[in-house]
């Protein structure tokens, strides 16, 4: 969206009446009851240096760009009834497994079958 895109349906939604509260809307993954999930703007600034060129909005919370291979985790992670840092914990401890299971073959290789015994 351009600046002036954004300035003119402002201008629209400001005619109504009211002031309301600016807020970026976000992907859920969650059933939707009720309103959009969004978060609030703090501030909105222009950029400068590799940012020219683009008017930047700061949210009041933090607002991540996640892969659709994450995405596609969380969602089966919640249709499993387990929470996403679970999941996350688990790979973790997973790859910490096998990497300990390759440094133990790796010293059983290094020391001989009689270092095992």
């Amino acid at each position: 969206m351009r600046l002036s895109t954004l300035i003119a349906t402002l201008q629209r939604i400001a005619t109504r009446g009211g002031d309301p509260d600016v807020m970026v809307s976000v992907q859920s993954q969650a059933e939707l009851r009720g309103t959009i999930p969004a978060v609030g703007i703090n501030a909105a600034h222009a950029g400068f240096d590799w940012d020219s060129g683009r008017v930047l909005l700061t949210p009041a919370q933090p607002v991540v760009a996640l892969t659709a291979a994450q995405v596609e985790a969380i969602v089966k992670s919640v249709r499993e009834g387990q929470s996403w840092h679970t999941y996350q914990t688990y790979k973790t401890l997973r790859q910490r497994c096998r990497d300990l299971e390759a440094q133990v073959a790796r010293l059983t290789s290094k020391n001989g079958p009689a270092a095992s015994a």
